[in-house]
């Protein structure tokens, strides 16, 4: 897979759907957490490309590493999608916001990236206070989400986020627009 067209197509159809025309997604097959050096190489690009006053966000799983880079507060979270369990995603989630999900890893995935995003504001000390819903089902690998409790952790109501199902992963972004 190339991850530059990987990236391009994350990119353009995140801008869409965030309503974030500046924001900026690299994705690397060597950035994942395979590599012994995923750390570093994903510290040393950031340093590279994040321009002053924006917001980076980092996630790593194996075979894939994405930073995003954005003017307002971002999260993000890629995971395996065969990892992610119902019963993994029960214990820091209700039956019903499990039920009301398209799947545990979209869940999951949402959660984290919302959890990132939230450092910005008063970020939970654990992930099962975030509690996402307003799931829309873009297409077959696309679908967007809301923060429903902005108001528990200080921050805009505003707010959004899209979950995409790319190859083997499930990835997450999440912001909060200025």
């Amino acid at each position: 897979m190339d991850s530059l067209v990987l990236s391009e197509q994350l990119t353009e159809s995140a801008r869409k759907l965030l309503q974030s025309p500046g924001l900026q997604i690299h994705a690397r097959p060597e950035w994942g957490s395979h590599n012994p050096a995923h750390r570093d190489l994903i510290r040393a690009e950031i340093q590279k490309l994040l321009p002053e006053n924006w917001h980076s966000s980092t996630s790593h799983t194996e075979g894939l590493g994405v930073i995003v880079l954005s003017a307002s507060p971002i999260g993000v979270d890629v995971e395996v999608t065969e990892r992610v369990t119902d019963k993994t995603v029960a214990r820091v989630s209700s039956q019903e916001e499990l039920a009301a999900a398209p799947s545990a890893p979209a869940l999951w995935c949402a959660k984290e990236a919302c959890f990132k995003a939230l450092r910005q504001y008063d970020q939970p000390s654990v992930i099962s206070k975030i509690s996402i819903g307003a799931w829309e089902n873009i297409d077959s690998q696309t679908e967007t989400f809301r923060l429903s409790n902005p108001e528990t952790f200080n921050s805009s109501y505003e707010n959004r986020g899209v979950m995409m199902k790319i190859s083997t992963w499930s990835l997450a972004f999440f912001i909060f627009p200025s």
